[in-house]
């Protein structure tokens, strides 16, 4: 299985809509029904798993009270859930050498 390119165009936009919705403190039932989507929809939409139609972006975006150009700033998805899930994925993944280094960066930098 493929994973999934996490600067893809599909994966930032499921992030973006996932990031606004909880800003908003939605659930994906309440974001579905407000949209009049299944709840499904909306899960498929947040882990990439399919694009949104324009008009189903243009209801999310009505929903959530953002324009369709916010749900495009994908600079706005890296917030500190999203750096703390990646930052993770790092450490979990990279051996003792490697997160000494990494650990050795941010003292320098932090200081």
């Amino acid at each position: 299985m493929k994973s999934k390119d996490t600067n893809s165009t599909k994966v930032l936009l499921a992030r973006r809509i996932k990031q606004l919705r909880k800003s908003r403190g939605y659930t994906q039932e309440e974001l579905a029904e407000l949209i009049d989507r299944d709840t499904k929809h909306i899960s498929k939409l947040e882990i990439a798993g399919s694009y949104p139609s324009i008009e189903t972006l243009d209801r999310i975006a009505s929903a959530l009270n953002v324009t369709l150009k916010d749900i495009f700033d994908f600079d706005g998805t890296q917030d500190k859930e999203f750096i703390t899930e990646e930052l993770e994925k790092i450490i979990s993944s990279s051996n003792e050498k490697d997160l000494r280094l990494v650990y050795k960066l941010y003292k320098c930098v932090a200081d």
